[in-house]
């Protein structure tokens, strides 16, 4: 079975599991769905991406593409981190909280 066969039918799969997706926002659905129809048209067309890559100054597609999926890694990454650090304060604030009303009853 070639490649492209199994990418393409992964990555149709994915879409649709995306679109059928109810409770994520219309932002972070709108850019997934971007990125993987990015992904679509260059697993149907690879010489476009090597064509965007010389336009960039990039010899190979690969190696655009590589660089760009690791952009959108550390994207992903940074915003889960941020997620990560909200959470925390937050769950730090509850904690101090119950510890002031826990004090508070103990007085009582």
């Amino acid at each position: 079975m070639n490649f492209r066969y199994l990418l393409l039918i992964s990555l149709g799969t994915f879409f649709l599991y995306v679109l059928l997706l109810p409770k994520h926002t219309m932002i972070r659905k709108f850019f997934v769905l971007c990125f993987v129809s990015a992904m679509l048209i260059f697993a149907l067309n690879p010489d476009w991406s090597t064509e965007i890559a010389n336009y960039f100054g990039i010899v190979r597609g690969v190696d655009f593409l590589f660089y760009l999926s690791n952009l959108t890694l550390f994207f992903i990454a940074f915003v889960n981190y941020l997620k990560f650090k909200k959470m925390e304060i937050r769950f730090a604030k509850l904690v101090r909280r119950v510890a002031m009303d826990h004090a508070v009853e103990m007085e009582t």
